[in-house]
């Protein structure tokens, strides 16, 4: 796309995420026509956003590359304006400040050390595992902003549905771990009673390897000179699905004996 439609493209993606505003429609000619446009794209509406907190990981199998029609792993930004983190804060959101949002329980895992851009030297796992402070157990808010129907690379350059991120507590002893037999319950909360929404496991992400994930990203960083850098966290993907919101309450997402993410959507 030439400048003038590039410069349209982010300024329009940044306010819609700044308002919590659909995008009625998008030309075709704002949508990128490659993984590099859409990643300039991305990098742009970032710039306008807010710091970047951390990743998403997403196209990990050859299935889900196939599907989206990109030959590598993929990644899009999580925003530090829209983290938020249970450890320090009781987290409540605002239903107004979204369009239409899902809700994803997943793993994550929080850097200690950078993982440089390093073409031609792939990271082992170990290396990365060696870069990794803590997983973190979390719930990514899932909205999108454009149209239905546009394709990877245009939903990519938003972000790729991130609306917002919320982690909960660090777990340091994850090595080893059976990822397959975690159950995960996300459930509405009333009182003393709750209602399931959704339930899954690791056996969602990579067969229960959702640190593979990371390593992926690790090896296919979206393309910036950044990388992943120290206090970064990579979130690797939904267990249990993306169901809709059902609207205002208090939710939990119930990881074991790992422990819980808590939040609150207010009306």
């Amino acid at each position: 796309m030439n400048d003038s439609t590039f410069d349209a493209a982010s300024t329009a993606l940044a306010a819609a995420r700044r308002d919590a505003r659909a995008i009625e429609s998008w030309p075709e000619e704002r949508v990128p026509r490659d993984l590099a446009e859409a990643y300039r794209l991305q990098a742009a509406v970032t710039r306008e956003l807010g710091a970047i907190g951390g990743w998403k990981v997403a196209a990990v199998t050859a299935a889900q590359r196939e599907s989206l029609g990109v030959e590598i792993a993929i990644g899009a930004p999580l925003l530090q304006p829209w983290m938020h983190d249970v450890r320090r804060q009781g987290v409540e959101l605002r239903i107004t400040d979204f369009i239409a949002a899902k809700l994803e329980c997943e793993f994550a895992f929080e850097l200690r050390h950078d993982l440089a851009p390093r073409p031609g030297q792939p990271y082992t796992r170990k290396e990365v595992a060696d870069a990794v402070l803590a997983m973190r157990i979390a719930v990514e808010i899932v909205d999108s902003r454009l149209p239905r129907g546009l394709g990877t690379l245009a939903e990519l350059s938003d972000g790729f549905n991130n609306g917002a991120f919320i982690a909960g507590p660090r777990i340091h002893a994850w090595h080893g771990l059976d990822f397959t037999a975690l159950a995960i319950v996300l459930a509405r909360v009333e009182g003393g009673a709750s209602t399931e929404i959704a339930r899954g496991s690791g056996a969602a992400i990579l067969d229960g390897d959702p640190f593979g994930t990371v390593v992926q990203l690790a090896n296919a960083p979206p393309a910036s000179a950044r990388g992943l850098v120290a206090g970064d966290i990579v979130t690797t993907g939904s267990c249990t699905g993306a169901p809709r919101l059902p609207g205002a309450g208090t939710y939990r997402a119930d990881f074991g004996a790992l422990g819980s993410v808590e939040f609150r959507f207010a009306a």
